[in-house]
């Protein structure tokens, strides 16, 4: 008899935990089926959570010196009430995203640090990885003294991320959510 109610039991258990997993693909399905539509209607706008700076020993210096934040780390900072995004509306790109790291060269007085760049970009390389289950979003831009090389990852849960390669500072990668642009009003 307690071998019929454990395998009722593990019965039972199974289905419910069964049950549970094809709601998850479901929710899964729905939100990769909102980031097709995105991508493919190219109108999105992507917020980053976290800045990864490549590692120098600058970052390092910094991190070590107690003047990072509580919480970050020299490979790793929290962006929680900083602006930046990178918007794509058709072929336009715009973008505004802090900059941590080491400037290799240029800059004048007064510049502002931040990655920034907005232009109609001519190169843009959509492709679905099929063995991973995300999309690879390649593109250059420039802004007046450099260019960027970036590179997007956008996965199925809605999480993104982003690779920049400049002209004149180390690269420094992005994580973050991609949504809807919001409405102009």
């Amino acid at each position: 008899m307690k071998s019929l109610s454990f395998l009722c039991t593990l019965v039972i258990g199974s289905v419910i935990i069964g049950c549970g997993s094809s709601q998850n693909t479901a929710i899964s399905s729905a939100e990769m089926a909102a980031v097709d539509t995105l991508i493919h209607q190219k109108k999105f706008r992507i917020e980053n959570q976290w800045a990864m700076p490549t590692m120098s020993s600058s970052m390092m210096q910094i991190a070590n010196s107690g003047l990072m934040l509580p919480g970050n780390s020299a490979q790793r900072i929290n962006l929680a009430g900083n602006a930046n995004y990178l918007e794509v509306k058709g072929d336009s790109v715009k973008a505004y995203l802090p900059f941590f790291g080491e400037r290799q060269m240029g800059g004048g007085y007064n510049d502002d640090e931040a990655i920034k760049f907005n232009q109609e970009v001519k190169d843009m390389d959509i492709e679905y990885i099929e063995n991973k289950k995300h999309y690879r979003i390649k593109f250059s831009a420039n802004n007046n003294t450099e260019s960027f090389n970036v590179t997007l990852m956008v996965y199925n849960n809605e999480k993104t991320t982003l690779t920049v390669n400049s002209s004149e500072r180390d690269m420094i990668g992005y994580q973050g959510t991609i949504m809807p642009l919001p409405d102009k009003k």
